[in-house]
This record gives structure tokens, sequence and C-alpha cells, in this order.
């Protein structure tokens, strides 16, 4: 079969490099499926991951909402800041200079003007506490700040209690101190 040692001894260097050849395929075969299980342990670490920021996403957005409701609750809570008390007042006072001319339709005495003035400013406090259910105009919420001011601009003599739409005794003897028989006859 050989014809000479040579040829044996080449056939035996072709084995061994056949062999060297398999031992680092078969090296290179260990390598790639540990390659192959990191990289399956990352994609399962991976995918825990994403899991838990998910989870946490979750949670944050619950507590986001939850926050938002608290802050709604809160702002619903905070009552007109000092300035727009002030501009509900001045609303509440020109609306009340309004219904006292209105009231009166013609001229009276100052005096007059001003007692049935400070009655009908009272109906306008009066009915914004009774529209905003509170004890006092400066406790209406914050954000319900706009609807009041809108609430006494749209305020005739008709919204105010019955009580503010006579003449008190008050009023009826300061008309006839200052000679307001006009106004008398019409309204005592």
């Amino acid at each position: 079969m050989y014809k000479n040692d040579n040829e044996l001894a080449i056939f035996r260097k072709q084995i061994e490099q056949t062999n060297k050849q398999g031992e680092f395929l078969l090296k290179a075969f260990d390598e790639i499926t540990t390659i192959k299980n990191d990289m399956i342990a990352m994609r399962d670490e991976t995918r825990e991951t994403n899991s838990q920021t998910n989870n946490m996403l979750l949670e944050i957005k619950d507590e986001h909402n939850e926050f938002k409701e608290e802050l709604e609750e809160f702002k619903n809570t905070v009552t007109l800041s000092g300035p727009q008390a002030d501009r509900l007042h001045k609303f509440a006072t020109t609306k009340g200079h309004q219904l006292t001319k209105e009231f009166f339709g013609e001229e009276v005495s100052q005096e007059l003007y001003m007692k049935k003035f400070g009655h009908l400013i009272m109906g306008v406090y009066t009915a914004i506490k009774k529209r905003f259910e509170v004890s006092k105009y400066t406790l209406v919420k914050r954000v319900q700040a706009e609807q009041a001011i809108a609430f006494v601009e749209n305020l005739t003599l008709d919204d105010l209690p019955q009580n503010y739409m006579r003449l008190t005794d008050s009023q009826i003897d300061t008309a006839t101190r200052h000679g307001d028989y006009g106004i008398l006859e019409r309204l005592a």
C-alpha cells in the first residue's frame, strides 16, 4: 500500500493535521456554544430588566396620576389670593353701585344712596356666599375666581333676597330728612 516510510510519515502528518483541525473546530464549537449561552443569558436578563423597567414605569405613572389627583384636590381647597379677592371686591363694589342706581332709578341724597348701597352690597356678598357655599367672599376657591366675578357681573336686583328690595327703617328716616319724597311714595 505505501511504498515507503516517507509516504507513511506524510500520511501520519495529514492525520495529525486533521486532528489539530478537529481540536481547533471543537474549541471553536465550545466557544460558539459558550457565546450562545452567554447571549441567551443576556437576552433573559434584558427581558427581566425590561419587565422590571415596565413595572417601574407603571408604578411611576400610577404615582404621577395620584399626585395629579392630589394636586387637583389641593387646588380646589386654596382660597382666593389677595389680588384675586381685591378684584372680586372691586367687581362687587361696582355691581353694588349699579344695583343702587337701578334700585332708585332717580337722584337721591348722598346719605340715602350710601345707606342703600351698603345694604345692597351686603346682598351681593350674601349672593356670592350662598352661590359658592362659603362664609366669607374671600373664602371662594382660587379656581373659582373667574366664575365668581362672572357671577357678580350677571347679578340683578331680582337675584338678591327680597329683604334687599325694600327700604329699611333707617333708609326711610334718611329719605324723610333729605326730602326724598318721590322715593318714599314709590318704595315705602
